[in-house]
């Protein structure tokens, strides 16, 4: 695949020149999976210990002093509309009792936690934390860990994860000292991905509830690049514990609500190229969380129309491709529309998850609300 020639090709479709632009001037952007940051985001958790399904959780303070943090859990479990209203997947075929259907949902759940220096911790999501390690004692340089991490909102489980570092006063700060990873572990097979961390800007934060990124921090990129198999391609004999593949995205909004735990919906606009470098292109809106197969990205869910999908090897004919994804820009300041994604590769084999590549600036800031701070003596 020629990566480097569809990167100029996207200068003419998306008006790329240096800078990706649609009007006004570029914010400051710089989102890494892998630098010490303010802000964590996880775009997948989940849980489902019925079926042998847990996310472990880990975040680590890199810094000789204390950190605190705060962090939200975003449910995006959907629920059915007719009794007995159990879980469902609002992107997924309709499991609801006829004629209900799955209704999306989101509701926040926050937590906050202190960290002694250079102290890592890790938790199973369907578990939490209720007694953190050096809680009681201390640790080598006389500090304890303080506060509790709770269990899933619910089980069957499927969300987000975004962590904040803040003051004693529960106020957001200029450093970045966080660094995470998560793992989703389905029976015997593990999958993990790194944290995106999104820096704080020195000397920008003017210390209130609302996240500005691109001016207080770093911003969300403009466009996602996603390297991948097309869903169907059969690897048997090709790779060691090949089989027929298929690709699973999970994007969320950089802009959140947790104020008012009021969701968000940005329109995602798709771009996709074969190995002969054709085009193709689809849209869809993705509100607050969106896990979905990239071939019932533009079909109807479920396996039945999955030929007819443009993200399918019976359309594309080529083993791989890349897709570029770039939320569709709108003229409202506090609905920025940033996105960031994980993609999960599913195989005879096993799995694995991936954070995806990222290019540009995006033009308008993204907002996260936070609810008011209310310190506990962290």
């Amino acid at each position: 695949m020629r990566r480097v020639r569809w990167i100029q090709q996207l200068s003419m479709i998306f008006g790329v020149a240096g800078v990706v632009s649609v009007s006004g001037s570029p914010v400051r952007g710089d989102v890494s999976s892998t630098n010490p940051a303010a802000i964590l985001v996880f775009p997948k958790v989940v849980v489902d210990t019925l079926n042998g399904t847990d996310t472990f959780v880990q975040i680590s303070n890199t810094a000789d002093q204390p950190v605190n943090v705060r962090c939200f859990y975003v449910n995006a479990n959907g629920r059915c509309s007719t009794p007995p209203f159990q879980v469902c997947n609002p992107n997924g075929a309709n499991t609801c009792e006829r004629p209900g259907v799955c209704v999306p949902g989101w509701q926040e759940t926050d937590f906050a936690f202190r960290l002694t220096s250079k102290q890592p911790i890790y938790w199973r999501v369907s578990v939490g934390l209720p007694n953190l390690p050096l809680a009681n004692r201390p640790g080598p340089k006389g500090e304890f860990n303080t506060g509790s991490i709770p269990p899933s909102p619910d089980d069957p489980m499927v969300g987000e994860l975004k962590c904040v570092q803040v003051g004693d006063d529960e106020l957001p700060v200029d450093l970045n000292w966080l660094i995470g990873e998560a793992g989703i572990v389905e029976g015997s097979d593990t999958r993990i991905y790194n944290a995106y961390g999104i820096q704080a800007i020195e000397g920008a934060n003017n210390r209130d509830n609302t996240l500005v990124l691109g001016q207080e921090y770093n911003g969300c990129p403009n466009l996602l690049l996603v390297s991948h198999f097309f869903d169907g391609v059969n690897l048997a004999g090709v790779l060691p514990g090949g089989g027929t593949v298929s690709t699973d995205l999970t994007l969320v909004p950089c802009s959140q609500d947790f104020n008012f735990q009021a969701p968000r919906t940005v329109v995602a606009q798709y771009l996709v190229f074969n190995e002969f470098e054709q085009r193709f292109s689809t849209s869809r809106s993705v509100t607050c969380f969106q896990e979905i197969r990239l071939s019932d990205i533009d079909t109807r869910p479920g396996a039945g129309d999955d030929v007819f999908s443009i993200f399918n090897v019976a359309v594309q004919g080529t083993f791989t491709g890349q897709t570029i994804i770039r939320g569709v820009q709108t003229s409202d300041p506090l609905r920025g529309t940033g996105l960031l994604a994980i993609t999960e590769e599913f195989r005879a084999g096993g799995s694995d998850a991936n954070v995806v590549h990222q290019r540009g600036l995006r033009t308008q800031p993204d907002v996260i609300l936070l609810p008011a701070a209310q310190p506990t003596g962290l």
